[in-house]
């Protein structure tokens, strides 16, 4: 019979229905996401297009309709060596992955590759223009654009995948 007993008192012991310890306090609830802003898509397409091996960009507004849809665009473009412009441009979508971007579209039209990138209530159009004529430079560019953004008529073309 005491074999019995210290069997029961183990079990409840074990199960903290008698002096056992208090449970453990949950644990902190993990800290907020800091807001994704026009400057953080920014900073995430500077950082993997130079990573890459991309020359700098332009990242102004400048020449394009005023108002407020600038706030909401984060716009990155680059004329990039030809021998360089296809792998530095795949390399920078690898890297956008590599932080959380997921591709929705990918395709070609003629000598344009599109990508599109979500993330956060973002989207990144890229693309790479790799003209059929042989040149020095190709166009590349990365434009994060938040949703719901009203882009004007002119500049949609020019930022947007078409498809």
């Amino acid at each position: 019979m005491t074999a019995a007993v210290s069997v029961l008192v183990t079990m409840v012991a074990g199960c903290d229905l008698v002096g056992g310890s208090e449970a453990a306090p949950p644990p902190p609830s993990p800290s907020p996401l800091a807001p994704f802003t026009r400057e953080t898509a920014a900073a995430e397409i500077a950082s993997v297009t130079a990573a890459s091996g991309l020359p700098a960009g332009d990242t102004s507004t400048a020449g394009r309709p005023e108002g407020a849809w600038q706030q909401c665009v984060a716009p990155w473009t680059a004329d990039a060596p030809a021998a360089d412009a296809a792998e530095g441009f795949e390399a920078a979508v690898k890297r956008l992955r590599q932080q959380d971007w997921e591709i929705v579209s990918s395709h070609a039209e003629q000598d344009v590759t599109f990508r599109t990138l979500v993330k956060r209530g973002w989207k990144v159009y890229a693309r790479h223009h790799a003209p059929r004529a042989p040149g020095d430079e190709q166009l590349v560019a990365f434009t994060a654009v938040e949703d719901g953004c009203e882009l004007p008529g002119p500049v949609r073309g020019d930022y947007e995948d078409p498809a």
